[in-house]
């Protein structure tokens, strides 16, 4: 029983996740069409919807927050600064962007 509340969640939540990238594609569709989006990001976005979708159809995927996404972010661009920093004093020169 417990096997078919997890597949019947599963299922409801692979449909919601469809249904916000079909929400997200009519959202490139406009702007496509208002000249907002170019031809070739709006064809790439597309196929990294399918890609997406495709993935979560497989149920292949973990959802992770966005929290932690934007804390890696940051970690990243901090490491980032901190490397053109070091790069500077072992140089003597300011970096060229």
């Amino acid at each position: 029983m417990a096997e078919s509340n997890d597949k019947r969640a599963q299922t409801e939540e692979q449909e919601q996740l469809a249904r916000e990238i079909g929400e997200e594609l009519v959202d490139a569709f406009v702007a496509y069409v208002r000249g907002d989006v170019p031809f070739e990001d709006l064809t790439f976005g597309v196929f990294d919807a399918l890609s997406d979708l495709h993935v979560i159809a497989s149920g292949d995927y973990e959802l992770a927050d966005e929290d932690e996404d934007d804390q890696q972010d940051e970690d990243e661009a901090d490491e980032e600064s901190e490397a053109i920093a070091e790069q500077e004093e072992l140089s003597q020169e300011p970096a060229r962007p």
